[in-house]
């Protein structure tokens, strides 16, 4: 009698005999349905959490365990963990992840290098997908022409006195543009569309004044904007979250008061684009426009202004969701919570990096600002990830670079036109976003408390106790303003 021949199964096919046992199907019956011996099916069922729970390519035959099969299957979970909340995963961070399963399982001889990294990848049908950028040629001879001719344009003119300005789209809570997917997924870039905001970013030389953010959103009044009463930034809104020739102009003539207010005169220098095009009447604004197709090369904010500025603006939600994560809630990212982190993020953008920024596009021999040799280090790192740019297949400088391309305005269509005509003001976003929670006064001042305490306990500068003082005059004037308020008789009411 010839022995029995085992077949081989696939992934896809190792899940239908687990499944079918746990259906309460006979072994034996089982195992004469798929064609297996009694000791395959044996060895399948013992490895049932790692096939049943590892995103293994269902065509593969032989699923390969590695040396360490219950870190591995941790890692898996906490893959998809980290899918299904949006959090960019790339090598460096999974290494640093399987090194934490390791320790807290108490593993020896665990070592998370590049080749356990691809075998495990290999194992389990995990690639890295990336969108592809566009690029665009500069015209090098006029752009030394105008780097010439540009003393004469700042001759009389202050640093403090010389702008620059930049629209960027912004994918506010979106995953990296590159990022640990399984082999079954696909990249849409598309997706991510309406999740996006236009931002206008201004400043001047020296780094001294940066202007209010302006930030445009689809809806004129999101759900997350209930009961907000004052922002940290301008917020205007239309269809497609673009910037257009009506809020441009009137953003130009708010600048143009506050510098007559200000008794000031400022250049400011922009990109030719249809937008741009058609300004107001401006008497303390002066515009300068960079010739045409040279952005990349002479605007000071492509040189890392923008690119520094979203860095730390992903920081910020990196730093979110892994908190929220952490303590086992799903974050929810609204717009009221990118406007919080945009104007964060720009704030805290370092004067020095803005000045070095100017230098490169020859912005030089101006006023008594002392010149700097270094060329501008952009930010393209986070310690939660400890991503740097040579450690891998993903880098934190892909992540900040995911919406380089987006548009920020472009030709209407005659419905889209109409539509924007007619668009109710007061239209309020559709999408599930949380309303804030409605502090008190006296809730605020209770957390006030709560940091002081906090300031007192640790090794604080005087700065963090300078803020808390500010922040306390300011609920002292509101309290004042409150109950001035009141007439005499509602003391007396009860």
């Amino acid at each position: 009698m010839n022995p029995r021949k085992n077949k081989c199964l696939s992934i896809s096919e190792k899940k239908r005999v687990i499944q079918a046992v746990e259906d309460g199907q006979l072994k034996k019956d089982v195992a004469k349905q798929f064609g297996i011996l009694p000791s395959t099916l044996s060895m399948i069922l013992k490895k049932k959490n790692y096939i049943m729970g590892s995103a293994l390519i269902t065509s593969r035959k032989r699923s390969r365990q590695g040396k360490f099969p219950c870190l591995e299957e941790c890692l898996l979970k906490w893959i998809r963990q980290c899918r299904g909340k949006n959090i960019p995963i790339g090598g460096f961070m999974l290494k640093e992840k399987a090194k934490s399963f390791a320790q807290s399982l108490g593993i020896e001889g665990f070592a998370a290098s590049e080749g356990w990294l691809s075998n495990f990848k290999n194992r389990n049908g995990i690639t890295f997908k990336k969108i592809c950028r566009k690029t665009t040629s500069v015209d090098v001879s006029i752009c030394s022409q105008w780097i010439n001719e540009l003393i004469q344009l700042l001759n009389g003119y202050d640093p403090s006195d010389i702008f620059n300005i930049d629209e960027t789209g912004l994918f506010y809570k979106c995953l990296p543009d590159h990022t640990l997917t399984f082999k079954d997924e696909k990249c849409h870039g598309g997706k991510l569309s309406k999740d996006r905001l236009t931002v206008l970013l201004a400043c001047n030389l020296d780094g001294s004044q940066k202007l209010k953010p302006l930030v445009i959103g689809k809806y004129a009044k999101p759900r997350s904007f209930k009961g907000i009463k004052s922002l940290p930034i301008a917020y205007k809104s239309n269809k497609r979250a673009w910037m257009t020739t009506e809020l441009f102009n009137e953003w130009l003539i708010s600048v143009n008061i506050d510098m007559k207010k200000a008794k000031r005169k400022i250049l400011l220098f922009l990109d030719k684009c249809t937008v741009h095009n058609n300004p107001p009447q401006l008497d303390h604004v002066k515009l300068i426009f960079f010739p045409t197709k040279t952005k990349s090369r002479l605007q000071p904010f492509n040189q890392g202004i923008i690119q520094n500025f979203k860095t730390l603006y992903r920081r910020e939600i990196i730093s979110l969701v892994l908190d929220s994560m952490e303590k086992g809630e799903k974050e929810n990212i609204t717009v009221l919570t990118a406007i919080i982190m945009i104007d964060k993020a720009w704030k805290n953008v370092n004067p020095t990096f803005i000045y070095n920024c100017f230098i490169k596009c020859g912005f030089k021999q101006v006023g008594n600002v002392e010149q700097s040799s270094e060329p501008p280090k952009i930010i393209n790192s986070d310690s939660r990830w400890g991503l740097l740019p040579n450690c891998g297949e993903i880098t934190f400088d892909d992540y900040a670079h995911v919406d380089d391309d987006i548009s920020v305005h472009g030709v209407l269509t005659d419905a889209e036109l109409m539509n924007m005509v007619s668009l109710d003001e007061d239209e309020e976003e559709n999408e599930e976003e949380e309303p804030p929670i409605s502090v008190t006064l006296s809730e605020a001042r209770k957390c006030l408390t709560i940091l002081r305490f906090y300031a007192l306990g640790t090794d604080t500068n005087d700065d963090f106790f300078a803020a808390l003082t500010t922040i306390e005059n300011s609920l002292d004037n509101d309290r004042r303003k409150s109950l001035t308020q009141k007439k005499i008789t509602d003391f007396f009411s009860k």
